[in-house]
């Protein structure tokens, strides 16, 4: 019995060491953008650390906090002060188009520039939805629900395919408001620039979660791809610093 516990305790550490994703912040840079926002660049790689060709669901270009990541298509990114994690709602949030973050810069929102990027944004939404219900009406869609439509083609562009032992680069853009106190419900925490701040990324890839968002062919086609993979992939921590 004992034998057996250490053959399977080291084959599982084996796996565990040898993850089929590898995934590394290479730098992270700061651009002031006016006196209430600071814009970060958060430049990462996901590696194929196999000889396989991989497949999953992905949104590489944003991010979203551990602690608001139920059912997300991003990376989740975790803060840890003095190497303890703080689950805050914060400091970023995600933009996934280049208009949202633009959106999000122009500190006067009544302002007609704001107001403009906000009819752009309308309407691309808009006429994506339109093409999304098209093409899947095209393509012989007997559903009516047209909400469930765009999310369900949002979803499926969402895939990311990398060849064997292949390394693909992504920069996320984000913002933070300047503001150090960061409330979840009854707790608080600070961004204290004294302290060591260090961000983490993990891709916490999932297939079955998505279901309700997909029909039996996708489903299908899905789980008879065996390069189509779910898991939980976590890069290294690198130290991001928070200045007024």
């Amino acid at each position: 019995m004992r034998i057996f516990f250490f053959v399977f305790f080291c084959s599982f550490s084996a796996f565990a060491q040898n993850p089929k994703l590898k995934v590394k912040i290479n730098s992270i840079t700061t651009f002031p953008v006016h006196n209430s926002a600071t814009e970060y660049h958060i430049n990462y790689q996901i590696e194929n650390e196999t000889t396989n060709e991989l497949s999953f669901f992905l949104i590489p270009n944003a991010l979203i906090a551990n602690s608001a990541s139920s059912l997300t298509l991003f990376p989740v990114y975790k803060m840890y002060q003095n190497g303890v994690f703080e689950d805050m709602d914060g400091p970023f949030f995600e933009y996934e188009t280049k208009d949202d973050l633009e959106y999000s810069k122009i500190e006067n929102k009544e302002s007609e520039e704001a107001k403009n990027l906000l009819k752009k944004i309308q309407i691309s939404q808009g006429t994506i939805a339109m093409d999304n219900y098209k093409k899947y009406k095209d393509n012989g869609g007997e559903s009516e629900d047209f909400q469930w439509i765009y999310y369900r083609q949002r979803l499926l562009n969402s895939v990311v395919t990398m060849k064997p032992n292949e390394t693909k680069t992504f920069t996320i853009k984000t913002l933070w408001n300047k503001n150090r106190y960061i409330k979840n419900d009854d707790l608080e925490f600070y961004l204290d620039q004294n302290n060591t701040i260090e961000i983490e990324l993990i891709l916490d890839l999932k297939t079955n979660l998505f279901q309700d968002q997909l029909t039996k062919e996708d489903l299908q086609n899905i789980n008879k791809n065996p390069s189509f993979i779910s898991g939980q992939f976590t890069s290294n921590k690198m130290k991001i610093e928070f200045k007024d």
